[in-house]
């Protein structure tokens, strides 16, 4: 036990899911122009729950572009909601959304 009364594998957990390890430097940069925007729901934590932020690195968001990032934002009930944001910071619910945006862009998305 530390000194403030929480396990060490507690608060392994935490620091974990504060800060990113793998990210690359374009979506460390996303990830800081979403905790700069004041109104993202990003900046704002439930008691237990946590957030772990993604990009092209992991293999299940490999798809993601270069500088994308997925959040997973996991409720004290269990349930896990994904949001995805761009390089600018704005929030996509969706795969669909996201793929419609890039769509408008002009990016052409092909599935492996």
């Amino acid at each position: 036990m530390t000194s403030s009364g929480e396990s060490s594998s507690r608060r392994n957990a935490t620091m974990a899911d504060a800060e990113p390890k793998q990210l690359s430097p374009l979506s460390i940069i996303t990830l800081q122009n979403i905790k700069d925007r004041p109104h993202q729901k990003g900046n704002r934590k439930l008691p237990g729950g946590t957030v772990r932020y993604f990009d092209n690195n992991e293999p299940r968001y490999g798809w993601l572009l270069n500088g994308w990032l997925a959040e997973e934002r996991r409720v004290p009930s269990g349930r896990l909601y994904r949001y995805y944001y761009d390089p600018v910071g704005r929030q996509y619910r969706t795969k669909t959304k996201v793929l419609f945006a890039w769509e408008k862009m002009g990016v052409i998305f092909i599935h492996p």
